[in-house]
């Protein structure tokens, strides 16, 4: 295995693993150090991973979370394990999906900058999100760190933020996305969340901003003076200074620590190409505490 540094904050490529082998505990400890370290972690050549060993392979590093789509009873799931989120423009029969299908509108919200399950309790630690068809063209995913964005906050402003709390809404990110609204389903079994703006980092002992997409309202402020705020933490935390653009490639499985890190989905050609994304998740019980 050999770790390479890709970005001058954060980001790694790993080469030398095969993912659907029973990998030993030591290996495990290590790559859970790497994404520590790196935030994102980019694992090439992944081809003979299967859906079964991507879920096997995931829960070697916490909780596995259940897909969100399980509580979507006006849409059909092409992936048949609870534990897999499809992040595609690809329908049953393995063709293009319609943009107008509603399976499709419900992911616009991953073109806004995130973290995963935010809104959740508790919410997303490590995000694994598996390539098996990628388009020629487009269709890379933005990475920011967190941590490099906070370091580089004016003193005020850290102080300023300290200790603030954020409310979480699956139904705010899909609003500002114009996607589908929650279903009663959704509305039930995914209630919001409150997280620390500003959380400690308990594996890499850094502080890091904790942003998405899905956070509404600041706690003890207007909707206006608290969502102005938000805005203009996300602005600065999404400077090109602090992003890794990675372009996917066949076989790429990318690991990413969702306290540590924001990303979001670029657009790609849909008319002419498919994009085939398999995701896994595991909740976060090691519990990135406020700073």
């Amino acid at each position: 295995m050999e770790i390479t540094k890709l970005h001058p904050h954060f980001g790694a490529e790993v080469t030398g693993l095969d993912l659907s082998e029973n990998l030993p505990d030591a290996v495990i400890d290590t790559l859970k150090d790497a994404v520590g370290e790196y935030g994102v972690i980019v694992i090439r050549d992944q081809q003979a991973m299967t859906d079964e060993a991507q879920i096997a392979f995931s829960s070697r590093f916490g909780d596995l979370q259940q897909s969100i789509s399980l509580h979507r009873e006006d849409t059909a799931r092409r992936l048949k394990r609870g534990e897999l989120s499809d992040i595609s423009n690809v329908d049953e029969k393995g063709g293009r999906m319609d943009e107008n299908d509603k399976r499709r509108q419900l992911q616009k919200p991953t073109r806004l900058w995130h973290s995963d399950n935010s809104f959740r309790s508790p919410p997303g630690l490590y995000t694994f999100l598996a390539a098996k068809i990628v388009p020629p063209e487009g269709g890379n995913t933005e990475f920011a760190d967190m941590r490099a964005a906070y370091d580089a906050l004016p003193a005020a402003m850290r102080e300023r933020i300290a200790g603030l709390q954020v409310r979480h809404s699956l139904g705010w990110s899909r609003e500002q996305a114009g996607a589908p609204p929650l279903s009663d389903s959704e509305r039930e079994n995914i209630p919001e969340s409150v997280q620390p703006l500003v959380r400690f980092h308990p594996r890499s002992g850094r502080t890091s901003l904790y942003l998405s997409s899905h956070g509404r309202d600041v706690l003890g402020m207007s909707d206006a003076e608290g969502r102005a705020l938000l805005e203009e933490l996300n602005r600065f935390a999404t400077e090109p200074e602090f992003v890794y653009s990675h372009k996917w490639r066949d076989g790429d499985v990318v690991i990413w620590d969702n306290r540590s890190t924001m990303h979001r989905a670029t657009p790609f050609p849909e008319d002419k190409y498919r994009r085939d994304m398999r995701r896994t998740s595991v909740e976060d019980h090691e519990v990135a505490v406020a700073a």
